[in-house]
């Protein structure tokens, strides 16, 4: 199965095949409260603010035929999309989720924080090991928001996503 129909399959709450934005609303919700937060949270009105947004742009860029619903082949043309950059919409829905798992609201995420955000987006620990060692370029243990964007622009988003 590709990550694109893995993501897919995560994001599809019902599993009707078929992702509509309340998909995109009950996604976030699930990542908040896996971290304790509710949606009326400050951080979670973000994260779900960002999720409809996305929601909203892949739907204007791939609902060629306007029904509210974006199918699997849909998703994965919007997703092979995401190789060549990322639109402002996902890295909005990155950073809210960034802000949800930093649980010590730092600005900065440590390896275990990483490790454990990118778990709960079905990402292997060895995967996400290689990612947060391309964002942390300086070997501190830590990383930024900017630091990840860095990463993201020079290795591909992708590879902090999933892995190199």
């Amino acid at each position: 199965m590709s990550v694109a129909d893995e993501v897919f399959d995560r994001l599809d709450a019902d599993g009707d095949g078929m992702l509509v934005a309340d998909d995109y609303r009950a996604n976030a919700e699930r990542l908040l409260q896996s971290y304790g937060m509710g949606p009326s949270s400050p951080k979670g009105r973000a994260l779900i603010e960002a999720s409809l947004a996305l929601w909203e742009r892949q739907a204007e860029q791939v609902d060629r035929d306007h029904d509210g619903r974006i199918g699997r082949e849909e998703y994965r043309e919007w997703f092979a999309s995401l190789t060549a950059s990322a639109s402002p919409e996902v890295l909005a829905v990155l950073h809210a989720q960034f802000n949800v798992a930093d649980r010590d609201g730092d600005g900065l995420m440590d390896r275990h924080e990483y490790a454990v955000w990118r778990s709960l987006r079905s990402v292997p620990t060895e995967a996400a090991e290689a990612s947060f060692e391309l964002a942390d370029t300086n070997g501190d243990g830590v990383i930024s928001w900017d630091d990840f964007a860095a990463a993201a622009r020079e290795h591909g988003l992708a590879a902090l996503l999933f892995g190199p």
